[in-house]
C-alpha cells in the first residue's frame, strides 16, 4: 500500500471535526476530490483537490452549525452538483428549528457557491425534519435525494426522508424504534444506494435503560447497544423489506428477520455499503473495552457471511470506532481508532490520547488484510475520528481519501479548543 504525504487541511478544527462514521465527507469526480470537515466551533469547511494541478484549493466556509455534532455529509448527483446536509444536535431547537439544512452546489465540481441564494420560500424548502440530529444522505439514480437521520418524540426514531420531485422534502417516515420510556437515545442512521436504486438503511440500538440500569436517572457509562440492523426498499422508501425481500411494518423494533451480526450484543453499526455487483457489506464494532470484536458481515443472498478483523490489530490495542468502503475493484478499505487497553485503564477511551488511526486493507473479498498505521503515534494528543470516502451512485471509489482529527477532546457542544485536520489519499494498493 502507497499512501499520498498527509496534508493538514485545517489548524482550526473542531472537537469532532471529521466525525461521525455515517456521513460521507469525501468524494472524487471529474479528476477533483472534495471534502467537507468541521472547523471550530461547528463551521461547516470544504475543501477541493485538484488531480491534474495536484494543488489544494482555498478552504471555503459553507455555513455555520449549531455545534460539534454538526456532522456535514455530502453526495453528488448525475451532473455532478454537490448535494450536503448538516444539523443540529435534536434537541437543540434554537438553531433552525432542530431541523437538518440541505444544500446543492450552484456550480458543478465546486464548492464556494450554493443554491438556494438568498432567504423566502425557497431557502424553506431546503429544512427538514424534527428533532433532528446524525443525518446521513445519498443521492439515488431517481435524480432524488435520500436521508437518515435521528428524530421525531422521545425516545427518537431512525427517521427517512425523500426528497420530491417538486422540490422540498416528504414526511418523515419512522424505520426503527425502541420500545422505552423516554430518555437518551441514539440510533446512528446510515444509508448506501445500489446501482440500481435499491436503498438500505440500518442502525443500533442504544439507551441508557440496559443491563438493569434505571432508564433516566441510571449510570450513563452503563449505557449500550443491545443490536443493529437493516432494512431494504426498492420503490424509494415507500415499502421497507428485510434482506430477503419479506415486507416488515416499520418502525421495527430490534429482531433478527432484520439483525446484523453479532446478533444480542453490545454493538455499533459502522457502515452499511454495496460492492459493484450490489451485495451488502456491514462492519459492526463493540464500542467498549469489554471485547475486541470487530465483525465484517457480507449478505450472500440467503444469510449473513461474518469474520472477525480483531487479530488484524496491533497487539495491545483494542479498536473502538471504524469506517469502511469498497471500491471499483472491489478492493477493501477500513479505518480504525485504535486505543491502548493498558494506557486506557479505567479511563474512558472517548479521545483517549493513546489513539491512533489504523488502515486495513483487502484485495481478495475480506479473506486477508494487510495493516498500516495512518497517523503518527503521539504519547499526548489523539489521533482519532477516522472518516473515508464512500461511494454513491455518482461518486464511485476509486483510490479512497481518509481523514481524520488530531487534538484534544475538549469538554461539552461547544468547546472553544481548535484541532488539527489531516488528509491523506490512498495511492496505490
Amino acid at each position: 500500500m502507497i499512501f499520498t504525504e498527509p496534508f493538514c487541511l485545517s489548524y482550526t478544527g473542531s472537537t469532532r471535526a471529521t466525525s461521525y462514521n455515517w456521513g460521507n465527507k469525501t468524494l472524487t469526480r471529474d479528476g477533483k476530490t472534495h471534502v467537507v470537515w468541521l472547523d471550530a466551533v461547528a463551521t461547516v469547511c470544504g475543501r477541493t483537490y485538484d488531480h491534474a494541478s495536484k494543488q489544494w484549493g482555498e478552504t471555503v466556509r459553507i455555513d455555520e452549525g449549531s455545534d460539534n455534532h454538526t456532522c456535514p455529509c455530502i453526495t453528488a448527483d448525475a451532473d455532478g452538483h454537490i448535494r450536503l446536509t448538516f444539523g443540529p444536535h435534536g434537541w437543540n431547537g434554537n438553531w433552525n428549528e432542530a431541523r437538518v439544512k440541505w444544500k446543492r452546489s450552484e456550480r458543478t465540481g465546486c464548492l464556494d457557491t450554493w443554491e438556494p441564494i438568498g432567504d423566502g420560500y425557497r431557502t424553506s424548502w431546503s429544512n427538514f425534519g424534527y428533532n433532528a440530529t446524525a443525518a446521513s444522505i445519498v443521492h439515488t439514480p431517481s435524480g432524488l435525494d435520500a436521508v437518515v437521520c435521528r428524530g421525531g418524540e422521545h425516545p427518537p426514531q431512525t427517521m427517512f426522508h425523500l426528497q420530491k420531485t417538486v422540490g422540498g422534502w416528504s414526511s418523515a417516515k419512522a424505520l426503527f424504534c425502541q420500545e422505552v420510556e423516554p430518555q437518551y437515545t441514539h440510533n446512528y442512521g446510515h444509508i448506501a444506494c445500489a446501482s440500481d436504486g435499491t436503498l438500505y438503511a440500518a442502525c443500533h440500538f442504544y439507551n441508557i435503560g440496559g443491563s438493569g440500569n434505571q432508564p433516566v436517572t441510571g449510570d450513563r457509562s452503563k449505557m449500550q447497544s443491545y443490536g443493529a440492523a437493516v432494512l431494504k426498499s426498492t420503490d424509494l422508501g415507500t415499502t421497507w423489506t428485510d434482506l430477503g425481500g419479506e415486507v416488515v411494518d416499520v418502525p421495527t423494533t430490534y429482531n433478527h428477520q432484520v439483525a446484523i451480526p453479532p446478533f444480542d450484543r453490545n454493538i455499533y453499526v459502522n457502515t452499511i455499503t454495496t460492492d459493484t455487483s450490489d451485495t451488502l457489506w456491514a462492519l459492526t464494532l463493540n464500542p467498549g473495552l469489554e471485547e475486541d470484536g470487530v465483525w465484517l458481515s457480507k449478505w450472500t443472498g440467503l444469510d449473513w457471511e461474518t469474520v472477525q478483523l480483531e487479530t488484524y490489530l496491533p497487539e495491545g490495542r483494542t479498536a473502538v470506532e471504524s469506517m469502511m468502503t469498497i471500491d471499483t475493484r472491489n478492493r477493501l478499505h477500513i479505518v480504525l481508532t485504535t486505543v491502548d487497553r493498558a494506557a486506557v485503564g479505567v479511563d474512558s477511551h472517548w479521545g483517549h490520547p493513546s489513539s491512533e488511526v489504523l488502515y486495513l486493507g483487502s484485495s481478495d473479498g475480506g479473506k486477508t488484510f494487510e495493516s498500516a498505521e495512518v497517523s503518527p503515534p503521539s504519547s499526548e494528543i489523539a489521533n482519532w475520528l477516522p472518516s473515508i470516502s464512500r461511494s454513491g451512485p455518482y461518486h464511485p471509489v476509486e483510490n479512497p481519501t481518509i481523514l481524520y482529527t488530531h487534538g484534544d477532546v475538549g469538554s461539552g457542544l461547544t468547546p472553544d479548543t481548535k484541532t488539527e485536520v489531516w488528509c491523506l489519499q490512498i495511492d496505490k494498493v
